[in-house]
């Protein structure tokens, strides 16, 4: 068996999808070479992206420990490494993402058809643009699209994931497929196809009763 299609016995996703669920974070740099591999691939709008807070403890303003700066540093420099092909900068602050993950799960449910491009801004924003996703201004321009939504309702839902997450998977990126098959962390480019194409191809049609 690959190492990186595994059936495990992890319980049922929190949601209902019959697509590929990913369970991401902004702030995480492999989370964001797995997105931009996904919009690649083509598969960016057909995977139900779930955003969990992976680092709840950093700043909601922007400011660095320096035990996170030597930690982001090391992930960038990681990512480079593993996706030269990906343009990454390192932000200056590695922030809390908890606003812009209640921002992008309620889009995901409550507008999915602009789920994947909201998606694509964010992650570019701060690991190509350097815009603290922290910062409730640097989302403000993205909140006023969706007047909508009503993002304190999402804060128990996130809760709920995360917790669910942490229980039973803690680790990110992790993908899973409507076959049960678990993807987790960041493989290579190959890798990470083969998973998507496997999880979302069309099966040949076969005989049958007319």
């Amino acid at each position: 068996m690959r190492s990186d299609l595994v059936i495990t016995t992890i319980p049922p996703l929190p949601v209902l999808s019959s697509r590929i669920v990913v369970m991401s974070d902004f702030n995480c740099p492999y989370c964001f070479t797995l997105n931009e591999w996904l919009s690649e691939l083509g598969a960016s709008t057909r995977v139900r992206w779930i955003g969990i807070e992976h680092r709840p403890d950093l700043p909601l303003r922007p400011a660095n420990l320096d035990v996170d700066a030597g930690q982001l540093a090391l992930e960038v420099c990681d990512v480079e490494r593993r996706a030269p092909e990906v343009a990454v900068r390192s932000p200056a602050f590695w922030c809390n993402s908890r606003r812009a993950l209640l921002l992008q799960n309620a889009v995901e449910v409550d507008a999915p058809e602009e789920a994947a491009a909201l998606r694509q801004r964010l992650f570019r924003a701060y690991w190509q643009e350097g815009i603290p996703l922290c910062d409730e201004a640097a989302l403000a321009s993205e909140a006023q699209r969706f007047p909508e939504l009503d993002l304190e309702v999402e804060a128990a839902e996130l809760a709920r994931l995360t917790a669910w997450w942490r229980t039973h998977v803690n680790r990110i990126p992790a993908m899973f497929a409507p076959t049960g098959v678990v993807h987790l962390g960041l493989q290579d480019r190959a890798t990470v196809q083969r998973f998507v194409q496997s999880a979302i191809a069309e099966a040949s049609p076969g005989p049958g009763c007319a």
